[in-house]
């Protein structure tokens, strides 16, 4: 008669650990691209509400400069360091205009400036720029 065997072999637990550690490697893997996923969605999410506030700060001074060509501000916004510059990289006037009244062209000023803007944001160890165009007008 032969003997009944009891428990595994040496060849089925290695067998065992084996998948039991290709299996707990996946798994890592995947929960630390989750994590990263996590962690760049709550920074564009972070970023998504100062963005707006701060493009309205920027066009409002922009609007409001008189005399100058450039113009820079820097501060700290929702936990956020923020720097921007912008500089007018084109001024343009209305198109001349014929006065019915006197028979002469009329010539206007410059009264559109294009300014390119440059904007960067920092947090911690996470930095973001963004380079823009905008259009203002009115006298300087």
């Amino acid at each position: 008669m032969g003997r009944k065997q009891k428990g595994f072999t040496l060849i089925e637990v290695l067998i065992a650990a084996t998948i039991l550690f290709a299996v707990i490697g996946a798994v890592s893997q995947t929960y630390q691209g989750a994590l990263i996923s996590s962690t760049k969605a709550t920074r564009s999410a972070e970023l998504l509400g100062v963005t707006p506030l701060l493009l309205d700060t920027i066009r409002f001074r922009l609007k409001l400069e008189n005399n100058t060509n450039s113009i820079n501000d820097k501060g700290v916004i929702n936990g956020f360091e923020f720097y921007w510059a912008a500089t007018i990289i084109e001024k343009g006037s209305p198109p001349s205009k014929f006065s019915p009244e006197d028979g002469r062209i009329v010539n206007f000023d410059n009264k559109f400036y294009l300014w390119k803007v440059e904007l960067t944001l920092k947090k911690q160890n996470f930095t973001k720029s963004f380079e823009f165009k905008e259009l203002t007008w009115g006298t300087m």
